[in-house]
């Protein structure tokens, strides 16, 4: 039964995370695609983990470490994702948000070397490896559906002693 608890969680967070950025009126397509891939993600990872690796494992069949790394591949997309829809802008300061989740998950590998485990390399680099996925396929979502006036108007940012009361008609060109 502990296996089936996850996908009885899945659509009930999604149900939650989808009705809160309606409510906040914050449903923009990137944030429909972002959250599509994060919860397609969530899955993938959860079926890996509930049927795929103890099928794997019992079987002994050798897949090259893809069972043993499947919370840290569709793990780091999930989390990328998911964390994206909630806290992202849909600009270029977005990065720092995935760089330092990707920080933040391979620092958790590194609290293994505080209990009785060793880091597992194949684990950091499948963090490395779908972080750097997760990047490519937000920079292609981020030009198709980003918002680059918010990055442009926070470049550009005039401060009020800057700006002039004087009209049109009050400004003298010449001089």
């Amino acid at each position: 039964m502990d296996k089936y608890v996850p996908f009885i969680l899945i659509p009930i967070i999604g149900v939650g995370v989808w009705r809160l950025l309606k409510k906040k009126d914050n449903l923009t397509p990137l944030k429909k695609r972002t959250f599509f891939i994060g919860m397609c993600a969530w899955i993938l990872t959860e079926i890996g983990r509930s049927f795929y690796r103890p099928y794997i494992y019992e079987n002994k069949i050798d897949d090259y470490f893809f069972a043993d790394t499947l919370g840290n591949s569709f793990g780091t997309v999930t989390a990328i994702f998911i964390i994206i829809t909630l806290s992202g802008s849909g600009t270029q300061s977005d990065w720092k948000i995935f760089f330092i989740l990707i920080g933040g998950l391979l620092f958790y590998e590194f609290l293994n070397l505080t209990g009785k485990t060793s880091i597992d390399l194949n684990d950091m680099l499948a963090t490395l490896l779908f972080g750097f996925i997760s990047a490519l396929i937000y920079s292609r979502l981020l030009k198709i559906y980003g918002n680059p006036t918010e990055d442009a108007h926070n470049k550009c940012s005039v401060k009020s002693d800057q700006v002039s009361n004087k009209t049109p008609t009050d400004v003298d060109p010449f001089g």
